[in-house]
């Protein structure tokens, strides 16, 4: 979990209108961009691990160790995406991807390491249309990417080892911490998981109102300026985040089986607040006042039995 910086990426549909003053005839649909990827080689040349085209026009994507980071449509490319791994490659030494693949976002650039059994990541785009992507060695991990055209969000993604599925990823595509939608894969699931439903629901309290999206890909909780998500199965419990002034409003995670939090308030009063519900988390909105205005909190299941607690204002763990 983590907040969100740079897993945002473009997405547009164009759609066709006719006002008054027009024809009444509709005007056709625009067409889907075009999407092609390139099958390279087991090994990467000059560090580039996909490529293809977008309408006829080139994009690649160029791993880097140098401190280089940009996705700028250069002379003769539809874009041009070079990515700084230098980090992965210090800290992952003996260490590789345990669910299929990581697919970080980079707008408009998806990519990331893919396990050592995979050899196919075959991703489903917002048309309907499949494109295959094959891992690629370099600097000692082998590497999926793939540029995206605005009109084009992923689907899904299902990973193979030969011909057997180890698993699918269903991402999140929807609103981020800024104007622009985002994408974020954070789960895999197993071959035949449909994984948790999607549901849309509000957590606000103390002046704070954020968004929860909930699905096969985990959890998003997104509000004005900040954001935070969770894969299926990650044990949060504390607060998100809070600063040293106050009062202060902030949001608090528990995993299931929580369903409610009880604050015992240095007033002698004790206030009980429900948590909103997700995929394997609950959240709510903890405003507290001063720094000594909450003597103790708690947190319980539906029917009532004590799960976690602490002295003071739930914090970070």
């Amino acid at each position: 979990m983590g907040l969100w910086y740079r897993i945002v990426a473009g997405i547009a549909v164009a759609v066709a209108t006719v006002s008054a003053c027009q024809s009444s005839t509709a005007r056709p649909p625009t067409p889907p961009p075009k999407l092609t990827v390139a099958s390279l080689g087991p090994q990467a040349s000059r560090g580039v691990i996909a490529k293809g085209s977008i309408n006829g026009k080139p994009w690649r994507i160029r791993l880097t160790l140098a401190r280089q980071s940009s996705c700028d449509p250069k002379p003769g490319w539809a874009e041009n995406c070079i990515e700084t791994v230098g980090y992965v490659v210090t800290h992952w030494q003996h260490e590789r991807p345990t669910t299929p693949s990581r697919i970080w976002t980079f707008s408009p650039a998806l990519f990331g390491p893919a396990r050592s059994d995979v050899t196919l990541v075959r991703m489903r785009m917002s048309d309907g249309v499949t494109v295959d992507l094959r891992p690629v060695r370099a600097f000692g991990h082998r590497w999926i990417g793939i540029v995206l055209p605005a009109a084009l969000a992923p689907v899904d993604a299902v990973a193979y080892s030969g011909h057997r599925e180890v698993g699918h990823s269903v991402p999140y595509v929807g609103p981020g911490v800024d104007t622009t939608p985002a994408i974020a894969f954070l789960s895999w699931l197993p071959p035949g998981d449909r994984g948790p439903a999607r549901t849309t629901k509000v957590v606000s309290g103390g002046g704070l109102r954020m968004v929860l999206h909930s699905g096969p890909w985990g959890n998003v909780l997104i509000g004005r300026g900040a954001g935070a998500d969770y894969p299926l199965g990650y044990r949060a419990s504390g607060a998100l985040w809070g600063g040293a002034s106050y009062p202060q409003s902030f949001p608090v995670v528990f995993p299931s089986p929580a369903r409610y939090i009880v604050l015992v308030l240095a007033n002698g009063t004790r206030k009980r607040i429900p948590l909103v519900i997700g995929a394997g988390l609950g959240f709510a909105m903890i405003r507290v006042t001063t720094r000594s205005s909450v003597l103790r909190w708690g947190v319980y299941d539906a029917r009532g039995k004590w799960l976690s607690g602490g002295h003071g204002a739930p914090s970070s763990p």
